[in-house]
């Protein structure tokens, strides 16, 4: 029997969620060669990254409430898979891949549309795996029962920090199918790219406008007055600090803001492939950044940064490899933020520093592995 599987809630545009994405289909297609692994494409899917990575096109249009691609299920199967098409009704595990979705900053749509989801698919006997990501807080009563309807029809939900458990079991209480797990992209490998900015010492800054829609007024506020001045004091040092974008036009933007107020402004280099942005990141001496995935890229090669974020997420992140004092807070002193810069700058501190990466990130890497485990142990036993 050839296993289909469904990789949902991931796409290109967001560097992380692709990498979610290709690392899941590679981890599947290892274990399962002939496995056929689907997702339904969007905007932020085009047909060539689709294509170069292997991945089959579950129908799906949804235009008010109704699936317009249920129309291709009265096309033969042999037709359909020719063309790289597989329904719903063909996919036998769901691999949710949501990164940051249900929880009450996204509010409770999300999760109602899983859990509305989930019940179908437990009722058609598919299997459903929520991958390692960020859960929670679950506040209102609405979230609260949508989750509680995705815990009761899920067969593994892992949850990829203890606030994100502790969230989902103060929600749904303590079961088995409840799991910690790391995320899942430190494994795969990165693609040279091919035209990396020009420079030595190079350091990647990575903006996130979610710092600024997503952030009290003290750190939105801040926001840019910190990238300008990391930008300045990198300059300064002799060292190439470039803009990374790793997702969309809003952080693009945040670039252009901070470029109009240096007296030379920063390269924009803008992530194609997400492995070729891992690549360049493993080239830099350090990153700057608020990109949760960009952060796991440098942080998992060993890449000294300085953090910055907007949800339990990247405290959780930066607690794993041991070096909490790396994420700072952009609302804090001038002379605070100036002491992290220059831990990046000072060669002996970024050699201490990446020293110290090296064994939780190999230990963070063996947590992958065992997740994987897990998630193949339940679809072998079934």
């Amino acid at each position: 029997m050839t296993l289909t599987f469904e990789i949902r809630k991931a796409g290109f545009e967001n560097k992380g969620a692709a990498m979610m994405l290709i690392a899941a289909s590679q981890n599947v297609k290892a274990r399962y060669p002939a496995a056929r692994v689907a997702m339904a494409p969007d905007a932020t899917s085009p047909y060539e990254f689709r294509a170069r990575y292997g991945l089959w096109h579950r129908a799906e249009l949804v235009r008010r409430s109704v699936d317009l691609g249920k129309i291709v299920q009265v096309v033969p199967g042999k037709l359909r898979h020719r063309f790289g098409f597989v329904t719903e009704s063909e996919v036998d595990v769901i691999l949710d891949a949501a990164g940051l979705a249900y929880s009450d900053q996204w509010g409770a749509q999300h999760t109602e549309d899983l859990a509305r989801r989930a019940v179908a698919w437990k009722r058609a006997g598919k299997h459903l795996i929520l991958l390692p990501q960020a859960l929670g807080p679950f506040g209102t009563d609405r979230i609260r029962r949508a989750i509680n309807v995705v815990a009761d029809h899920a067969d593994l939900i892992f949850a990829r920090d203890k606030y994100s458990m502790e969230n989902l079991i103060g929600a749904v209480g303590d079961r088995a199918s409840i799991r910690l797990a790391p995320d899942f992209t430190n494994l795969l490998a990165a693609i040279p790219p091919a035209n990396p900015p020009r420079g030595e010492k190079l350091v990647a800054i990575v903006p996130n406008a979610r710092m600024v829609d997503k952030t009290s007024s003290d750190v939105s506020d801040n926001y840019t007055g910190f990238l300008r001045r990391a930008a300045s004091k990198f300059q300064s040092a002799g060292m190439t600090a470039f803009f990374l974008i790793h997702e969309g036009a809003g952080d693009r933007v945040l670039a252009e803001q901070v470029n109009a107020q240096l007296s030379e402004p920063l390269q924009i280099w803008v992530a194609g492939d997400p492995l070729e942005a891992k690549g360049l990141i493993g080239r830099c001496s350090g990153l700057v950044g608020s990109r949760y995935h960009a952060l796991i890229s440098a942080l998992s090669q060993g890449v000294p940064v300085i953090g910055t974020g907007w949800s339990h997420k990247y405290r959780a992140l930066f607690e794993d490899y041991g070096c909490e004092n790396l994420l700072v807070d952009v609302s804090a002193g001038e002379e605070y933020l100036e002491a992290g810069l220059h831990s990046l700058i000072d060669e002996d501190q970024r050699a201490v520093l990446s020293h110290r990466l090296a064994a939780p990130g190999a230990r963070i890497k063996d947590g992958v592995r065992q997740m994987w485990e897990d998630v193949f142990r339940l679809l072998e036993v079934d």
